[in-house]
């Protein structure tokens, strides 16, 4: 864009006011496009969800519905802006504009396809997940302001889910740096091109692009972890605790009315749009996928770009639809089982499963200049299935493990069951 700009109006303007030109019509076009999508995924939750349960869902307003998140736009800017007369009006108004942005900013380093990102910096993770976290500030500040006991509530339980769940997600992103040996985001769907598992070893295969790291027993166990974590980041079903409208009216949301409300109605969706992404590229080889490596090397370019856009917002919005097939099909959860979840159980697998990503490094990049002489006669491809098999059965065996030690009651529980055991035992034996 700064090229583009500058081929046009480097005569007239400075350099510096082309680069504040370039970067403002990018961020202009990423809002849009985010805007754009929100409309999409809402009508297809709205219609996915409405079928899951039996109903029509919107079906007035456009085709089958289509346009109806436009007209509830415009009925929220026509709405009163309500805020409550002890609120801090200052900390209620910048609430759901602090949550937008953080979320907002984490476009700027997300590839939509083949050389289409808009900032490639090569510690894209580390942006991604320092930018990503003022969004928890946001929600404190919308239960904070409110001065409403339901609103604080709701937003104490935001920061502690999100906190929680924030560490297992960044870990499991920290298997994809440990595989990739790079921080940048734009440069991981490159790393997952060839076949599935053995990737680009075997030379002379098809490059279909589905060297994807979701089909090594490392990325797998990474994507699940993350996927989880996500819906949790994202407040979705069953995690969407904070927002529990049968115990605490609506949360953070409570006093927020009109065009706040839809801010932060916007911010939760394109969050739950850039983690799907996010999995996608980490997990699912990003824009990589048949006929994109073969369209560019044959010398048509601008097709393979193009087939490459449509692989990624593919894999996208399939990853946002089983989030709804999921909010269809899961009660929600209580308080202590979330918090048991992140705590007990994702946050250890990740760790244990950054070890397995350092045993699958160690065997197919290492030799005997690190220590591994017995390593270094054996094939690219063979290095790639003797990985593949270690790390399977390191992670089958912790999964295992923390299953068993989680379901495993306490002792204490165990004597309160033995004693209302008791108990029915002898009222059933008096009657």
């Amino acid at each position: 864009m700064v090229d583009f700009l500058r081929q046009f109006l480097g005569d007239f303007l400075p350099n510096w006011l082309i680069h504040l030109l370039a970067y403002g019509i990018m961020a202009t076009i990423l809002l849009v496009v985010a805007v754009l999508m929100t409309i999409l995924l809402v009508w297809i939750e709205r219609r996915g969800v409405a079928r899951i349960q039996d109903r029509l869902g919107p079906n007035r307003v456009g085709f089958e519905g289509s346009l109806q998140l436009i007209a509830d736009s415009a009925k929220l800017f026509t709405k009163e802006d309500i805020v409550p007369r002890n609120a801090d009006r200052w900390v209620h108004l910048l609430a759901p504009i602090v949550t937008l942005a953080s979320v907002a900013l984490m476009l700027a380093v997300i590839p939509w396809g083949r050389g289409m990102v808009a900032v490639d910096i090569n510690v894209a993770v580390l942006y991604v997940a320092a930018v990503s976290s003022v969004s928890g500030v946001g929600l404190l500040m919308a239960g904070w302001g409110s001065n409403n006991k339901f609103a604080l509530l709701g937003a104490m339980r935001s920061v502690a889910q999100f906190v929680s769940y924030e560490l297992p997600l960044i870990l499991s992103l920290l298997v994809i740096v440990l595989l990739a040996g790079s921080m940048s985001i734009a440069g991981v769907p490159e790393l997952q091109a060839g076949l599935p598992i053995v990737g680009t070893t075997i030379e002379g295969a098809p490059d279909l692009g589905l060297g994807w790291h979701v089909f090594t027993p490392v990325g797998a166990l990474a994507f699940v972890i993350f996927f989880i974590s996500a819906l949790a980041e994202g407040e979705r079903t069953p995690f969407d605790i904070p927002e529990a409208d049968s115990e605490i009216v609506a949360g953070f949301m409570t006093e927020y009315s009109g065009m706040k409300f839809a801010v932060f109605y916007l911010s939760q969706y394109i969050l739950n749009f850039v983690l799907a992404m996010i999995a996608a590229i980490a997990f699912l080889g990003g824009w990589q996928g048949p006929g994109v490596a073969w369209l560019v090397n044959s010398g048509n370019e601008i097709a393979g770009n193009l087939l490459s856009l449509f692989w990624m917002m593919l894999k996208t919005i399939s990853l946002f639809v089983f989030m709804v097939l999921i909010r269809g099909a899961w009660p929600r959860l209580r308080v202590d089982q979330l918090m048991n979840l992140a705590w007990k159980f994702l946050f250890p697998l990740a760790l244990f499963n950054i070890m397995s990503a350092a045993f699958w490094v160690a065997i197919t990049q290492w030799g005997a200049a690190e220590g591994l002489p017995f390593l270094e006669g054996q094939t690219a491809i063979a290095r790639q299935l003797m990985a593949w098999v270690v790390t399977l059965v390191i992670n089958v065996s912790v999964v295992y493990w923390l299953l068993h030690i989680n379901n495993k009651p306490p002792e204490e529980e165990e004597i309160i069951t033995e004693t209302v055991q008791e108990k029915q035992t002898g009222v059933a034996s008096l009657s």
